[in-house]
């Protein structure tokens, strides 16, 4: 169990660094990963995970509900200035 809690660590870390570089597809291909990881942990029952364990997934559940916000928050602002840019260019071309 220990190695599968430090693997999700390190996924979650990870997910960070490429949160900082915007990039969107090493994001999801990682969260991917973490979430086979927590299945894993989960299959292997509740009863086994320490206190210290279930803070931890706790936290990196935390952490990803954040992350989650932010990015759809970009995304929507990015489609926004897109659409903006569209419609300053239709009007250019008319």
């Amino acid at each position: 169990m220990k190695d599968l809690i430090e693997n999700l660590r390190d996924i979650s870390d990870r997910i960070g660094a490429a949160k900082k570089i915007s990039d969107y597809d090493e994001i999801l291909h990682l969260d991917h990963h973490r979430k086979l990881i927590l299945d894993e942990i989960f299959s292997r029952g509740l009863k086994q995970l320490s206190e210290e364990n279930i803070t931890t997934i706790k936290s990196i559940a935390e952490e990803n509900e954040k992350m989650i916000l932010e990015i759809s928050i970009a995304g929507t602002k990015k489609a926004e200035s897109a659409h903006k840019k569209m419609k300053a260019l239709s009007g250019y071309n008319k």
